[in-house]
Parts: structure tokens; C-alpha cells; sequence
């Protein structure tokens, strides 16, 4: 009878997480200690599910495909469309779509930020992507600092109003902050303590070897 009674226990609560989390806690896979998922948070996983653009197109989509509409389709970076954060940008609801998928290999994710394939806003998808997938700090601040030197323009849309900003200032963003566009971002340890710890060497930084290089110019 006990066995049976915390057998009942243990439906009745799996079947309350897929009613909280609308089904996405079925999954096996874990990341930072939760569903992939779930590391968008509560307020804004509702607004995603809610749009007519994911329940008409977004959710129905495969991986290649999420790769076409975001080259196709997403001009800004965000999370909502309007101040009233009522509207979900199709930015994160294609980020939502790819957290839904089985961990992608970290070789394609890695190309996908930092390869030469000319689409932007695609290269922004991944980094945010990476950020709150991966947990290997090492090699997140390797591949996000890649684009440290990315200044195509991007347009991104916060509290309803677009801005112009570089891929560089995203990058800078997913690396230093501890939030991105409304959205809370796993905990990244410093640089400073992966370089004491061996596992970074310290980066070499394009304007103090110019600034060196000019220096021993004015004393030649």
C-alpha cells in the first residue's frame, strides 16, 4: 500500500510539472540542473506560447528551419515588441524553439556564432544560445569573444523602442551582465579567475597592440 500510495505521489507530481511547465518538463535532459527550456523564465515562456506566431509557424519548426526564418524573418533582437511586454519578439521565440531541441553538438553551435556564414542576426541567435546552454565557461568565453571584433549593426528592441547597437556591444553584454533583453542569464565565473586557474590564457587585446606598435614607431 505504501509503495502504491508514492507511486501515486510521483504520477501526481509529474503530471503538476507538465501542467505548470505546459509539457516541457517532460524531457530528460538537463542543463545548469534544469530542462533546456526552462532557463527562459515563467513570465516570458508564457508570452512566447501565447503568440499566434508560435502556435501558427515557430513551433512546428525543425532545427534547418529555425535556420531559414531567422535568416528570413528576424530583423530585431529582443524579447518583447512593446513597452506593455506583452508581445513576444520572433528572436526569442526562435530561441525558445531551439531550447526545445535535443542539446545541439557544440562544433555547429560554435560555427554558427563565430563562422563567416554572413548572417547576423543568425550569429546573435547562437551566441544567446550558447550562453545559456553551454556550461563550460572556458570555451563560452572563447567562442563569444570572437566577436569581440563584430561591428555589423543590428537593430535591438527593449521596454517597445529600437536601438542601433554592434554584434560586439552583444557579445560584451552576454559576457559582463548578468541579464540580456529582460532575460535572466545563467552565473559565468570572471575571466580573471579561469586565466588564474589555467584554463584561459590572458587575451590579447587588438587596441594595446596597436597603442604598442605606435609607441615603438615614436621612438624609432
Amino acid at each position: 500500500a505504501d509503495m502504491e500510495s508514492e507511486q501515486s505521489k510521483d504520477d501526481r507530481n509529474r503530471q503538476n510539472a507538465l501542467i505548470v511547465d505546459r509539457g516541457l518538463a517532460k524531457s530528460g535532459t538537463k542543463v545548469h540542473g534544469v530542462n533546456p527550456a526552462l532557463l527562459i523564465e515563467k513570465i516570458l515562456r508564457e508570452r512566447i506560447q501565447d503568440a499566434h506566431y508560435w502556435h501558427l509557424r515557430a513551433s512546428q519548426l525543425g532545427f534547418y528551419e529555425v535556420l531559414d526564418e531567422c535568416v528570413e524573418s528576424v530583423v530585431v533582437v529582443g524579447t518583447y515588441v512593446n513597452a506593455a511586454r506583452t508581445k513576444a519578439c520572433k528572436f526569442v521565440v526562435l530561441l525558445f524553439r531551439l531550447l526545445q531541441f535535443e542539446v545541439l553538438p557544440e562544433d555547429v553551435v560554435e560555427w554558427l556564432v563565430a563562422g563567416e556564414h554572413g548572417f547576423k542576426y543568425l550569429s546573435v541567435l547562437f551566441m544567446v544560445y550558447a550562453r545559456l546552454m553551454w556550461e563550460d565557461q572556458a570555451k563560452l568565453w572563447t567562442v563569444l569573444e570572437a566577436r569581440l571584433d563584430d561591428f555589423r549593426r543590428i537593430r535591438v528592441v527593449e521596454n517597445g523602442a529600437v536601438r542601433l547597437a554592434h554584434v560586439d556591444e552583444i557579445a560584451d553584454s552576454l559576457l559582463e551582465e548578468a541579464k540580456f533583453v529582460d532575460m535572466a542569464l545563467p552565473r559565468l565565473v570572471n575571466r580573471w579567475v579561469l586565466e588564474e586557474q589555467g584554463v584561459l590564457e590572458e587575451r590579447e587585446s587588438a587596441l594595446v597592440d596597436e597603442f604598442e606598435r605606435e609607441l615603438e614607431d615614436a621612438e624609432s
